[in-house]
This record gives structure tokens, C-alpha cells and sequence, in this order.
């Protein structure tokens, strides 16, 4: 017993030891720009299949396989560029027998790639999965179903394309390729956005789901990144498509994580939407978890306190796009975001970086 635990605690430590490198962004040069692939009809497409007749899981599939069609056409494009082709994968849907990856019948909650098949499972029920498919209608929640078919399509791409800026550290880890494949993700969502064929509240719908798969078991082999990773890696491939000061409808990109519409210029409101993670009951969880696992350790047997120790910093904090408002004092440098705990500040104070986007933008146009 006592060289298992041995044994373990050094496992442990390895794992923490190397984890930091895991998925580290070493990209040689400089991000790709945006992207030259045309939007072909398709994408509008998606869009009025989306808001036109049909309900449920009919329209679900028609929606997914439409998009299906798009993101080969497109992923098609980029891997033509470089001079490679791409197989087009099939796609499953639940009920729908597979042929490869130990899986026989798709079912709920399968949502996979598998490479040695070729083949693509959407079966995931989101509504019964995750917190942010609550309250949304069929038809919202189709943007979310986008996002997973994305994610999905990213492994495909990765195996010809490459891991991007993910590839790095000392070895290969799931991590790092499920980190590219959300940073594809938000390369395509980012790429309907700038075309107009893709919403601001779809997109964030998506980020906020990104956000909530992110998982902390750190000392799993299977670690698919933290939520704020996988929220960072969708944000940077948005962030290769689309530029600070770019329009989407009414809003304006101020930073890839934050956009603005005006609201009045005298005094100067706007309305912003920010990402911001709520982080209260995750220190909660985890110096409750901490004094559990101080008495484990104590009192307890060594894979007690091992399996305490593995619990540490899983407390879940919760991420998702606010919706508010953003009153800008040219004249004295300070600004004030609504419904938040902090008094005005000065506008280089505010951690999302907005606040002196729009004062660099609009104060200098003021002439204040």
C-alpha cells in the first residue's frame, strides 16, 4: 500500500509539473488574418433555414446538415490553400448506427469525431446537458448545436491542418487538440460573424457554452482545458477574423471578448456586452474541499487523502456574457459600468480593456 501511494504521489507531482506546458500557445509567427474564403449562399442559407418552417428534431437535422455541407466547403477552402484536401466526414445522428470507435448506436449524450471511421456523432441533447441551454427556444439552440458540430469538424481539420498555435510543450496532449479545435471553432464562428451571416447573440450563446465544457480534472490524461482556456482559444480564433472597431449590425468589436452600441453622447452611455466569470461559489467549494482534505489527510487512509488531494480547485466558477451599461467621462478619465460592485473608475482600470477602446475611439473624436 504504501509504494502505491508512493507511486501515485510522484505521478501527481509529474502531472503538475508539466501541466503548465500542456496547450501552451507557440505559434511561429504571426496569427493567421482574416479569412479569404468567400461566403457562398449556403451560409445565408443556414441562417433562414433557422427563423423558416419546421420545429424539433426535424429541423435540428436539416439545420446540422446544412451546416455539415458549409463547414467542408469552407474547411475545404483553407486546406486547398495549402495545398492539401480534405474528406468530407459523414454525419450521425442519434439513433444511427456507427462504424468505428467502439461506439455501435449513436445515442445521447454522444457528440464525437472519430477519425479512424470518419465519422461525426451529434446526439447530444444540450437541454439535458448543460446550464446554458436553459430557457432557450429550439431555434436558439441551434447556434449551440453549431458550435459542437464546429468543435467537431476542428478535430477533422486538425489531422490535415494542424494544431495552429496550440502545437507546443513537450509533448501532444488531448488538451492541446481539444484547444484547437475550439480555436478552429471560433475561426468559423468568427467568419460568419464579420459576413453578417451569424448574430451577435448566437456567437455569444456559444461562448458561454465553451466556456461551461471546460473541465479542471488537471491530473486526468483526458484534461480538455480549463473553462477560461477553452474560452480564451474561441475567443482567439474570433479574434483572427474579426478587428477592434469592426461593425456587426449595431454593435462594434472593441476587443475579442467585448462589443458596444451607443446609446447617447452627451453624457456618453453605451450599451456593452463584456464576459465576465463569476468565481463566489468556486472559492466557496474549493476551502470547504480544502478542509475535507486536510482532515482525509489527518485522520483518513492515503487514497483518502490522494482522492481529496485530486479534488482540489474544482469548484466551478461560472462564466457567460453580461449585458450593461457603460457611462464614459472623457473630461475627468473615468467610467462606470451598471450593476457591478465598483464605484466609477479610471478608465485604464478596467480589467476587459474596453473602457479604453472607447475612450481612445470616441474621446479623441470628441476632441476630449
Amino acid at each position: 500500500m504504501a509504494q502505491r501511494f508512493q507511486g501515485r504521489r510522484l505521478a501527481l507531482l509529474l502531472a503538475l509539473l508539466l501541466a503548465p506546458w500542456a496547450g501552451r500557445a507557440q505559434w511561429p509567427g504571426p496569427l493567421p488574418g482574416p479569412s479569404q474564403t468567400p461566403l457562398p449562399q449556403q451560409a445565408r442559407s443556414l441562417e433562414q433555414l433557422r427563423v423558416g418552417e419546421g420545429s424539433g428534431a426535424e429541423l435540428r437535422r436539416r439545420y446540422l446538415q446544412a451546416a455539415h455541407d458549409l463547414l467542408h466547403r469552407y474547411w475545404s477552402d483553407q486546406a486547398a490553400a495549402q495545398g492539401k484536401t480534405l474528406e468530407k466526414p459523414g454525419l450521425l445522428f442519434a439513433g444511427d448506427q456507427a462504424s468505428g470507435c467502439g461506439v455501435g448506436r449513436v445515442q445521447h449524450p454522444m457528440a464525437f469525431y472519430c477519425p479512424q471511421s470518419g465519422e461525426i456523432a451529434m446526439a447530444m441533447n444540450l437541454r439535458k446537458s448543460v446550464r446554458s441551454a436553459r430557457g432557450l427556444s429550439d431555434r436558439d439552440l441551434l447556434s449551440l448545436d453549431l458550435a459542437v458540430l464546429a468543435h467537431e469538424w476542428g478535430h477533422h481539420v486538425n489531422r490535415s491542418l494542424g494544431l495552429g498555435p496550440y502545437r507546443g510543450g513537450m509533448g501532444l496532449t488531448v488538451k492541446q487538440e481539444e484547444l484547437a479545435s475550439d480555436w478552429r471553432t471560433g475561426i468559423v464562428l468568427g467568419w460568419l460573424l464579420a459576413n453578417g451571416a451569424m448574430g451577435l447573440d448566437d456567437f455569444i450563446r456559444s461562448a458561454n457554452l465553451m466556456f461551461e465544457l471546460g473541465d479542471y480534472e488537471r491530473i486526468n490524461p483526458s484534461h480538455h482545458g480549463y473553462p477560461k482556456d477553452r474560452f480564451d482559444a474561441l475567443t482567439a480564433g474570433l479574434a483572427s477574423q474579426l478587428s477592434p472597431g469592426q461593425k456587426l449590425g449595431d454593435w462594434t468589436v472593441d476587443t475579442r471578448e467585448a462589443f458596444s452600441r451607443p446609446l447617447s453622447t452627451e453624457p456618453r452611455v453605451y450599451e456593452v456586452r463584456r464576459f465576465e466569470i463569476d468565481r463566489s461559489n468556486q472559492v466557496a467549494t474549493n476551502l470547504l474541499g480544502g478542509l475535507l482534505g486536510a482532515a482525509s489527510c489527518l485522520w483518513g487512509s492515503s487514497d483518502q487523502c490522494l482522492g481529496m488531494a485530486m479534488q482540489q480547485g474544482k469548484g466551478r466558477a461560472y462564466g457567460r456574457y453580461t449585458t450593461r451599461r457603460l457611462q464614459l467621462d472623457c473630461s475627468s478619465g473615468r467610467f462606470d459600468v451598471s450593476d457591478d460592485q465598483f464605484d466609477p473608475q479610471p478608465i485604464d482600470r478596467d480589467g476587459k480593456r474596453q473602457a479604453p477602446v472607447l475612450a481612445q475611439r470616441d474621446c479623441r473624436a470628441a476632441g476630449t
